[in-house]
Parts: structure tokens; sequence; C-alpha cells
């Protein structure tokens, strides 16, 4: 049997399901910053993309409509942004972009707000403070 620490060391990619590949691709680009590295083409389309984040985190974005559908409303996702400064930071940039997200809010391990990919998957932009057991 394996150990905790021989079971995985980091996360390695997350796959989204999206109905348009190109146009997720463009916001995930642009709003978050992503780069493509890998275009999935099958036949006449593009199914699939991998992008990477200077953060080393990757997403497949994936061809899988009726799953976006799915997922829409729910949050899989939470991105660590740092201090709640930085999600200060975070909020002006996407005011000032005009990506709509919600207000700042005190959630179970952290402050986060939250947006909304192209298939209205919801991301959380999330501090990096964790509560403690002892705080309960």
């Amino acid at each position: 049997m394996m150990s905790r620490s021989d079971v995985f060391v980091r996360l390695h990619h997350v796959r989204v399901p999206v109905s348009d590949v190109i146009r997720s691709q463009d916001w995930y680009c642009d709003v978050l910053g992503f780069e493509c590295r890998l275009c999935v083409e099958d036949e006449d389309r593009v199914v699939g993309v991998v992008l990477d984040h200077g953060s080393g985190l990757s997403l497949g974005l994936h061809l899988q409509p009726q799953a976006a559908r799915a997922l829409r409303g729910f949050c899989f996702l939470a991105l660590d942004v740092g201090s709640t400064d930085d999600l200060a930071r975070c909020c002006r940039t996407l005011d000032s972009a005009g990506i709509p997200h919600s207000a700042p809010a005190e959630g179970h391990l952290g402050w986060f707000v939250a947006i909304r990919d192209p298939d209205g998957i919801v991301i959380e932009l999330h501090t990096s403070s964790r509560p403690s057991a002892d705080e309960a």
C-alpha cells in the first residue's frame, strides 16, 4: 500500500468540458493569463487544447457541450491569487476589463471572488489563507 506522500506530488492538470473550444481558449488566455501549448483537431474542427499558466497549472479544454451545460453554475476550480490585497488587485483588473465577478466574500478556506467562464462554469479566485482546525 502507498503512503500519502507516494500517491502524488502536485496537481498535473485539470480537464474542463466546454461547448466551444476556441471561445473558451480565448477567454482562459485573455482573462486568466493562460497560454495555448497544444491544439487537438478531429478532421475539420478543434476538439481540445492544452493551456499552461506561469503558475505551473495546465488546463485541458475538451469539447464536451453536455458536460459543460451540466456544470453551469458549479465551481470545481479555485485558483490561489495570494493575499487579500492581491484579490483586491484582481478585482480591479477584472473591473477594468469589464469581466463580471462576485463581490469578495469570506468562505471556509479564505476570501474569494467568483467569475464564470463562457459556459457559465464558476471559477473562484481565492486567497492563500487557510483556516486552522484550532479556530473551530
